[in-house]
């Protein structure tokens, strides 16, 4: 691979961004990057192509990307109960799947497809599953109650990217 030209790098990357609908991690522009073949696909280029965003995002020329790991976690609270009464609209929901004939499950391997799956499914009650790889067996075990608690059969969806490993994720 030849020397890396890292503004043509975040050009690049920019327009990546730019070009999803709800946003994008850094992984998932690293990717698209790997797939262009513009970088290899290396731990520590990874990092370096992490490096080079967050200082053009810190200089105003990259946007936002998502961080999938990072959060503050502050509980739910509202300055009275009128406010919190006008907000309970916009959490209810009906389970749009109730009635049909398939529990849908959609399990992505890797943790940057959630923003992804949960923006697109959430609207139609459809549960994202997110394995990280590797297997859990607390994980499993919920995720196989919650579908022996549902008198429907259960299909599990994989989305699968390169190397994805058998998690022993499984419905029945």
């Amino acid at each position: 691979m030849a020397r890396i030209k890292w503004q043509d790098i975040i050009d690049r990357a920019r327009d990546i961004v730019d070009g999803y609908d709800g946003g994008v991690t850094v992984r998932q522009v690293m990717y698209r990057l790997v797939a262009e073949g513009l970088l290899p696909n290396t731990a520590p280029m990874y990092r370096r192509l992490s490096s080079r965003l967050a200082q053009a995002r810190r200089d105003g020329l990259f946007p936002d990307l998502i961080d999938t790991i990072r959060e503050v976690h502050v509980p739910p609270a509202w300055p009275d109960a009128e406010a919190f009464v006008a907000d309970m609209p916009q959490w209810f929901r009906l389970d749009r799947t109730r009635g049909q004939e398939w529990a849908l499950y959609v399990a992505a391997e890797k943790d940057t497809l959630r923003q992804l799956l949960t923006g697109w499914l959430a609207e139609y009650s459809i549960p994202v599953l997110v394995v990280r790889g590797f297997g859990s067996q607390s994980y499993a075990d919920v995720v196989r109650e919650r579908a022996r608690s549902d008198p429907r059969p259960a299909a599990l969806l994989y989305i699968v990217l390169p190397g994805f490993r058998d998690c022993g994720m499984t419905l029945h």
